[in-house]
């Protein structure tokens, strides 16, 4: 899947109001109604990091070569971002 090449790319910030006309449908839980802004702020689906800043503007498959690497580095890139922002509160 990290092969894939994106259509186009959506500013969420842009679109939400749009997304929030919308419902979505979840198959797990038909009682639990949302529309698609609520599924995107409740983080009920799955991601992965394509593109980090680098010097040569590279995407990560670019510089590891392999998917399952790059898959790999992109969990790494998520860690990493996870403890800045945990790191910029102090409890």
């Amino acid at each position: 899947p990290l092969a894939e090449d994106p259509i186009f790319w959506i500013y969420y910030p842009d679109f939400r109001e749009k997304l929030a006309r919308f419902e979505t449908f979840n198959p797990l839980n038909d009682a639990l109604r949302m529309s698609w802004d609520d599924l995107f702020k409740s983080r009920f689906f799955s991601s992965y990091i394509v593109k980090a800043s680098n010097a040569l503007d590279q995407d990560i498959i670019d510089y590891t070569g392999d998917q399952m690497d790059a898959l790999y580095e992109s969990e790494a890139i998520k860690e990493q971002i996870f403890n800045f922002e945990h790191d910029l509160w102090e409890f």
